[in-house]
């Protein structure tokens, strides 16, 4: 995730003039309170104490790593329940966005975009990716350690494409059917469906219009 969190951050700057450009949601004080509750629900589950300050991202990813990594595909489940208690927490606030997250005291617009990406990762990786999540843990685990420098190669020519005047959709998607190959190949085609929906639903989140237009798409699992 790590590496498509970084190219994802640079399709933005592609989108916008920066990343504070894209952040145009905003909720009200009282909004903002409960949608900080919802995080201080979420980080207690990983045994994460936090009062007004968000973790910095990348500690927590590496908290949710590790309890992934030690206790395998058994607790996959519990951290799409906590995954979905969060989404279901923050489903009536329609002004969530990644400014939350700067209210939430989160260092930057890169830390707040992380976390937004990561939401909506999780909501597809818990929501309708889930059965596939569970299917692929372990092969997808093995693909990613073995195949990471190809994976992002293809993130790396997508970076190329773009500022060579490639459409930056026409990019993603070379860039996500890239990917998906390599996982196709390594374990079997849905896990290559899965990687390219986890993609398309982090890019979803940077800058909806690629996906809005229907230029980013995934085939259907078999």
């Amino acid at each position: 995730m790590l590496t498509m969190l970084r190219f994802l951050l640079l399709l933005l700057l592609a989108f916008t003039s920066g990343a504070a450009a894209q952040f145009t949601d905003s909720c009200t004080s009282e909004v903002y309170t409960s949608i900080k509750q919802c995080y201080v629900q979420y980080m207690a589950g990983y045994n994460i104490s936090m009062i007004d300050t968000i973790p910095e991202y990348w500690d927590f990813h590496y908290t949710r790593r590790v309890l992934l990594d030690d206790d395998g595909l058994h607790i996959q489940p519990y951290v799409c329940q906590l995954g979905n208690t969060l989404s279901n927490c923050l489903a009536p606030y329609s002004c969530m966005g990644p400014n939350a997250y700067l209210q939430m005291n989160a260092a930057n617009a890169t830390e707040a975009t992380d976390y937004w990406i990561d939401l909506a990762v999780t909501q597809y990786q818990c929501g309708a990716g889930y059965n596939l999540t569970m299917t692929e843990f372990y092969c997808i685990a093995f693909c990613r350690e073995r195949y990471q420098p190809d994976v992002d190669q293809c993130d790396a020519q997508a970076v190329i494409d773009i500022q060579n005047g490639m459409d930056p959709c026409a990019a993603q998607q070379k860039d996500f059917n890239c990917q998906s190959a390599i996982y196709s190949n390594c374990c079997d085609w849905n896990a290559g469906v899965y990687i390219c929906n986890v993609d398309v639903a982090g890019s979803k989140a940077v800058n909806p219009a690629c996906v809005n237009a229907g230029l980013l798409t995934c085939p259907a699992p078999r």
